[in-house]
């Protein structure tokens, strides 16, 4: 009997416990657990808001007034009280995260629908963006929302806005192709402006401006190279970027590391060597263009400036034999090993009065007069009508 009456005397204190506990509830937290197993989420919200005017250290209040905002469609609200809940107590942090990861599924889910239907309706694009920004906001350390995001900006040609969320994404993972677009786009930026006011003064406001746009390309796009340094692109642009900042040597690093990675990418030796071209390194210029052609036998752009440097290498010398009153007719082979290279490319540039200028000139330095005539004669003919 003893035994019976402890049984019974331990069932009824954990009912007084219980019953405790219930009383211990304010009216508007009852009301408002009511109202949310009830589906009545404006009455939840006003009972938990009157909870916590009065009690605003009540983690359980700020959860429930987070599910019911999320249910409401207030998602910065559902995540500031969720926030405020876990700043409180980690008593809620389970349910927390799973509401915030099923509301990042469900936006990643309906925004890629969005995206995917954009080529019908270009206004199914914003809406996606809309369900993009969401999802990161539930879930700010995964990258899937950014990038989605930033991309339905590049399609709608909206430039500037795709920034942010690419940026976002690079600060949490190592994305090549991010890299890429980000540098492109500050790229442009910055080109724009220099290409505006190219050849005039331009405003120090501006200037600062510009140049702070190409430094920002030259920081995404040198990580971008640094992730994948096989593409081409991100090379080009690049060197475009410090050549426009006249930081040659730069320019010309670039296009070193990119032959040291591939080394049968006609396009490096050619732009080295039109940078070399420009400080009239003519021998290493001309080393250059040669393993372009190799590469490439049909490489014209390469033979022209191939010639070209021969050209200006020639001048050089007779200037510096004018000068020193020395009668050495060394400019003489460089002329005639210039005119090869200018006549290969003849065929491909037909209409192009500056080539033939060039080539009569060099006849006539070479005292093959009937060949500069014919030469004269038809850049005459093509600037007469209209050629170039």
């Amino acid at each position: 009997m003893k035994s019976s009456h402890k049984t019974l005397v331990l069932v009824l204190l954990v009912g007084a416990i219980g019953l405790f506990s219930f009383q211990c509830a304010s009216p508007e937290m009852t009301s408002a657990r009511l109202y949310v197993q009830q589906e009545q989420w404006d009455d939840a919200l006003m009972s938990l808001e009157n909870e916590l005017e009065h009690n605003p250290e009540n983690a359980e209040a700020w959860y429930l007034k987070g599910r019911v905002h999320s249910e409401l469609g207030n998602f910065e609200r559902m995540l500031a009280a969720f926030d405020r809940s876990k700043e409180l107590s980690d008593e809620y942090e389970e349910e927390i995260d799973e509401a915030r990861f099923n509301n990042w599924v469900s936006f990643i889910n309906a925004g890629i629908d969005e995206y995917n239907l954009g080529q019908e309706d270009p206004e199914n694009y914003r809406t996606a963006i809309e369900l993009f920004e969401l999802a990161a906001m539930m879930e700010p350390d995964s990258t899937v929302a950014y990038k989605n995001w930033g991309f339905a900006h590049l399609i709608l040609g909206e430039m500037e806005e795709a920034l942010h969320p690419f940026e976002e994404t690079l600060k949490r993972e190592d994305d090549a192709e991010i890299a890429k677009f980000t540098g492109q786009i500050y790229f442009d930026k910055g080109y724009e402006i220099w290409n505006r006011h190219y050849g005039a003064d331009m405003d120090p406001e501006l200037e600062q401006e510009m140049e702070e746009y190409f430094e920002e390309a030259i920081r995404f796009l040198t990580k971008s190279m640094e992730w994948d340094p096989e593409d081409g692109e991100v090379v080009a642009t690049l060197s475009n970027a410090f050549i426009v900042l006249d930081r040659q040597e730069e320019a010309k690093d670039i296009f070193r590391q990119g032959i040291e990675t591939d080394p049968d990418n006609k396009i490096y030796y050619y732009n080295l060597g039109v940078l070399e071209l420009e400080e009239d390194n003519f021998e290493i210029a001309i080393e250059l263009f040669e393993e372009a052609v190799e590469l490439d036998p049909e490489y014209y752009d390469a033979y022209y400036n191939m010639g070209v440097a021969y050209v200006n290498w020639g001048v050089e010398l007779r200037e510096k034999a004018v000068a020193e009153g020395d009668e050495d007719k060394a400019y003489r082979e460089k002329f005639e090993q210039a005119v090869p290279h200018l006549e290969r490319v003849v065929d491909e540039r037909p209409d192009d009065a500056e080539l033939f200028e060039t080539l009569g000139r060099l006849y006539a330095n070479l005292d093959r007069v009937e060949e500069a005539e014919a030469a004269f004669d038809r850049a005459d003919e093509l600037r007469g009508t209209g050629g170039q």
